[in-house]
C-alpha cells in the first residue's frame, strides 16, 4: 500500500501539496469519528461554557477563512456567512464558546466542506508563497499562512476527536 500526499491539481506544487495536506489532516481526524452523531453530541460541553464539537467546528472554519482570504487577499467575509458562522460569538483567547445551532455533525461537515471548496480555490489566486503579508506588526509568508491552518487544523480535529470519546465514555 503507497500512502502519499499528492499535489491537488490547479495549484503551483508547493500550495497544491500544502493544500492536499490540508485535506488529509480533516480526512484523519474525520476518520476517528467514523459516525453520525446527532445534535445531542455536536452542542455537548464537558464543562459550562466549554466548547462543543460543532463550536470547534464553527471556528476552524472561521479561521481557515480568516487566514486564506481575509488575511491573504484582503477580502472581506460575508455578513451572512459571519453570522452563520458565529465569527464574532466565538473566541478561543477569550474562552468564549457560545451555543451552537443544534444540528448533526453532518450539517457541520457539509459547511466545512463547503467553505473549504471557497478556501482552496482562494489559494488559487495567492501570490508566490515567499510573498509577505503585514500581519499585526509581523511580517507574515503566505507560505506560512497555509502552514498554520494546517497546524490549526490538525490541532483542532484533535480535540473534536477527544470530545467525541469523552462523551461516548460518559454515555456508555
Amino acid at each position: 500500500m503507497i500512502v502519499d500526499v499528492a499535489p491537488l491539481p490547479g495549484y503551483p506544487e508547493l500550495y497544491g501539496i500544502l493544500c492536499a495536506t490540508l485535506q488529509d489532516a480533516t480526512n484523519e481526524w474525520r476518520w476517528e469519528i467514523n459516525a453520525e452523531l446527532g445534535p445531542e453530541i455536536t452542542t455537548w460541553r464537558p464543562r459550562p461554557g466549554g466548547p462543543s464539537i460543532g463550536a470547534i467546528l464553527l471556528h476552524m472554519i472561521t479561521a481557515e477563512r480568516y487566514w486564506f482570504e481575509q488575511v491573504a487577499l484582503g477580502r472581506s467575509i460575508p455578513l451572512e456567512d459571519k453570522e452563520l458562522l458565529l465569527w464574532d460569538e466565538i473566541d478561543v483567547n477569550e474562552a468564549r464558546w457560545p451555543d451552537v445551532p443544534l444540528k448533526p455533525l453532518s450539517w457541520y461537515f457539509a459547511l466545512q466542506d463547503r467553505f473549504r471548496a471557497v478556501t482552496l480555490e482562494a489559494v488559487k489566486s495567492w501570490a508566490s508563497p515567499e510573498t509577505l503579508l503585514e500581519h499585526h506588526g509581523r511580517q507574515t509568508s503566505l507560505r506560512w499562512i497555509l502552514g498554520h491552518v494546517i497546524q490549526h487544523e490538525a490541532y483542532h480535529g484533535g480535540q473534536i476527536v477527544a470530545l467525541y470519546t469523552q462523551w461516548n465514555a460518559q454515555n456508555a
